[in-house]
């Protein structure tokens, strides 16, 4: 009874720290939650036909775009169906995959610990500070973990007894992950870490192995070809095609990549005091040489060789939920750390008195028992401290958003209009998506975005002649363009300025 109850304060702990912000609007200028929520909105309005998700951003045209199966988009526009549109509609669908993920890993650290060690994993995954912000985010991470977690206790259950029901589900729900989210391919090399680990490189090659590969495989791969076509023939895309991500030989010469990476993890994974608890259990217990160590590592190592390959984003301060594929790796090591280190010294303290524990012993115990409660007592308070200030700046309201009603009484309905996207190029002079879709999405308009290195008079011209008669500048933007703010001023009327951003009049 006292372990169940134990249980049910974990999961009560998790659903709330997951729960906060649940209704908060869509009024950030996160481009994924308005992208997710134009194409609900679209889908809702225009005949839910699933296999043409649209955007509001790709002009006069029908907005088709290049994306990942768009399951979760699709499941808000069903819910709109049935209840209206309701923005936090999203984060609740969101929040109740987190739920889910949260039970099925439960049940994985019971499958592969004893009752303490899976009590302790739980309890970080519970609170791991990056699940707080993902779990009610509106973008496909939740439901795409969702599934991943589902396909990787289905891959554990099989390698042990090789049973078809769960050779079918690794199938099912890694394809499923696949489609969710492409990032997610770092669950195959995780799979052929733990083949390896467990039945050796010849286990590869085995047929029924390499077929589950193809069958995981073989849907996202078909998807993402026909979803291609919108990118080549509307120029659409949600960061797929116009975004390149990928590792380059400056990695090792330029620090921002292993800097921003490790920067990425301790923030939004492993806290200040993760790394540390792994540490002294590893100087003051033999964790090491346990078994239990190698299915987190080998999860571990898949995450961080994905964030290498694609540390051209992984790095960047937005990406934080690139890092969702650590949080189980991490929430298993510190749980085994904790157990490993509480079982060897509470042991000492409890045989205080007998003659063949000395004092010097008991002393030691007593310390690094001390040390350890400190440092969970870190994890636990910097986690508080996600969920109070951290969490609630990634839903801050735009200052943008203030600007809405008023934006909406000026521009006519049914008009274009041109909007500040982001910048052309990264720092390293390679593409980037740089479409902001909040006004197209706040305003309900289609238009276009301008990125910076793009602003200019002739461009914003070009912009008219393809029909757009409104200009939404924002002013820092405007600015990354020397004389670009005092061309449009002098050019074009004003019709409002207001919270850092002007309404030009083409």
């Amino acid at each position: 009874m006292k372990i169940k109850f134990i249980w049910i304060i974990i999961f009560i702990v998790g659903f709330a720290v997951r729960s906060t912000e649940l209704f908060h609007p869509v009024d950030t200028t996160s481009w994924r939650e308005s992208d997710v929520s134009s194409i609900a909105r679209n889908y809702y309005r225009n005949g839910m036909n699933f296999f043409y998700p649209q955007i509001d951003w790709g002009g006069a045209g029908p907005g088709y775009t290049e994306s990942e199966f768009p399951i979760y988009p699709y499941l808000i526009a069903l819910s709109y169906k049935v209840f209206g549109i309701w923005e936090p509609i999203g984060r609740i669908i969101s929040f109740l995959f987190s739920i889910g993920t949260m039970l099925i890993f439960f049940r994985l650290c019971k499958y592969l610990f004893n009752k303490k060690t899976a009590i302790a994993v739980s309890f970080f995954f519970a609170l791991s500070p990056l699940l707080m912000i993902t779990s009610i985010s509106i973008q496909p991470e939740s439901s795409m973990f969702f599934f991943y977690i589902i396909a990787s206790y289905s891959f554990i259950r099989w390698i042990d007894n090789q049973s078809r029901k769960y050779y079918i589900s690794t199938f099912v729900f890694t394809a499923l992950t696949l489609l969710c989210k492409i990032s997610a391919l770092s669950i195959g090399i995780f799979f052929v870490l733990i083949i390896i680990t467990n039945k050796g490189w010849k286990f590869l090659l085995k047929p029924r192995v390499l077929l589950l590969g193809v069958l995981s495989i073989t849907p996202s791969a078909i998807w993402y070809i026909y979803s291609h076509r919108f990118y080549l023939h509307f120029g659409n895309s949600l960061g797929i095609s116009n975004e390149y991500a990928w590792v380059g030989w400056d990695f090792f010469t330029n620090p921002y990549f292993v800097k921003g990476i490790i920067h990425q993890e301790l923030m939004h994974v492993w806290t200040l005091s993760g790394p540390l608890i792994i540490i002294f259990a590893i100087i003051s217990t033999k964790i090491l040489k346990r078994q239990t160590i190698i299915l987190p590592v080998c999860w571990f190592v898949s995450a961080g060789i994905f964030y290498f390959i694609t540390s051209r984003t992984s790095a960047d301060n937005w990406a934080c939920y690139y890092h969702i594929f650590s949080v189980p790796s991490v929430s298993m090591l510190l749980g085994i750390s904790v157990i490993e280190i509480s079982d060897k010294y509470l042991s000492m303290i409890k045989q205080q008195g007998k003659l063949s524990v000395g004092i010097s012993n008991i002393v030691k115990s007593r310390l690094i028992i001390s040390v350890l409660l400190i440092l969970v007592s870190l994890f636990a308070a910097f986690s508080l401290k996600y969920l109070i200030r951290t969490k609630p700046s990634f839903l801050a309201t735009s200052e943008f958003y203030a600007c809405k009603n008023r934006l909406s009484g000026i521009i006519p309905q049914g008009s274009l209009i041109l909007a500040s996207g982001g910048s052309c190029k990264d720092r390293d002079n390679y593409p980037v998506a740089y479409n902001s879709s909040f006004f197209f999405y706040w305003l309900d308009h289609k238009g276009y975005n301008i990125c910076y290195g793009d602003q200019s008079l002739e461009n914003v011209l070009a912009f008219k002649e393809k029909g757009t008669s409104f200009y939404i500048a924002e002013i820092e933007a405007m600015q990354q363009k020397q004389g670009f703010e005092e061309l449009m001023r002098e050019k074009f009327k004003i019709l409002l300025e207001c919270e850092g951003i002007i309404l030009f009049r083409l």
